[in-house]
């Protein structure tokens, strides 16, 4: 099954969603493999990934294969190489992002299935995973467009404000475009808020808006806590992060209340899978 993680509104948690909702399905059994189609590079960042996004960059001659060399006209390399760019995870493997990439929104415009060459190099390569999640670019854009094609399926990250709410609406439309464009059916499997506060009526106005909009089930929220981000320090979701020896023994109770959250997501993605 292939998801996107999509939202064209920066600082909604989407990267943070997928690195955990990665982990999550991992420790459920499954094999993953997420794809960081972001040129801004969060997910490999926060991975631990810092030489790989950065890679030759000083060197223009050096090689540096990237997304940007599969996906493109401008690279020498084949669709079916996708594979090439696996680095193996000890939770889950990732096909990195590297600043080359930010030069890919031009050439897909141009290219002639340039909207379709994410989807066609899953298709033609030797990628076998129970799931592939794709972190897309906070913005609409050829790559943003690439991820949707190619998963077909997009879950949606978020936080219950009014701002948020208003992106979500451009991006139906954008999605909706696309199904009209290329005859495909995208499926919005739900939304997950992310920074929910305790308390407040803007809020709750809000996730009532969201539960009417995707319905009761495909809610759900991750609370605000200080754990995700001690996790993301120690570059890992929080499935395999270990308060004692972050530094952060306090985060052993939090921990859990999220991994809970997160496991929730990958369960709604395995009934949608199975269905």
């Amino acid at each position: 099954m292939r998801v996107t993680i999509g939202m064209q509104k920066g600082g909604v948690g989407k990267t943070t969603t997928t690195i955990n909702t990665a982990g999550a399905l991992a420790e459920r059994g499954h094999d993953v493999l997420a794809i960081d189609a972001d040129p801004q590079g969060a997910l490999t960042l926060k991975l631990g990934h810092k030489e790989q996004y950065r890679r030759f960059s000083d060197n223009p001659n050096e090689d540096a294969e990237a997304l940007i060399d599969v996906l493109t006209q401008d690279g020498d390399m084949e669709f079916d190489q996708l594979d090439d760019l696996i680095i193996s995870g000890g939770e889950y493997d990732i096909i990195p992002a590297h600043m080359r990439n930010f030069l890919a929104e031009k050439s897909l415009y141009t290219d002639r299935r340039g909207f379709e060459s994410l989807k066609i190099a899953l298709n033609r390569s030797d990628i076998d995973y129970d799931y592939v999640l794709i972190d897309s670019p906070p913005n609409l854009g050829p790559l943003a467009d690439a991820a949707l094609l190619a998963a077909e399926n997009v879950l949606f990250p978020s936080e219950p404000n009014v701002i948020a709410q208003e992106s979500l609406k451009i991006l139906f439309d954008e999605v909706e475009t696309l199904e009209d464009q290329f005859e495909v059916k995208i499926r919005a499997i739900g939304a997950i808020l992310n920074q929910v506060p305790a308390q407040g009526s803007i809020a709750a106005d809000m996730q009532d808006w969201f539960t009417e909009t995707f319905g009761e089930d495909r809610v759900l929220s991750v609370p605000d806590r200080d754990a995700i981000e001690h996790a993301i320090e120690y570059e890992t979701s929080i499935y395999a992060y270990d308060p004692d020896d972050a530094g952060y023994p306090w985060d052993s109770d939090p921990i859990n209340e999220l991994r809970d959250c997160y496991l929730s997501i990958a369960e709604l993605l395995e009934e949608i899978n199975n269905e």
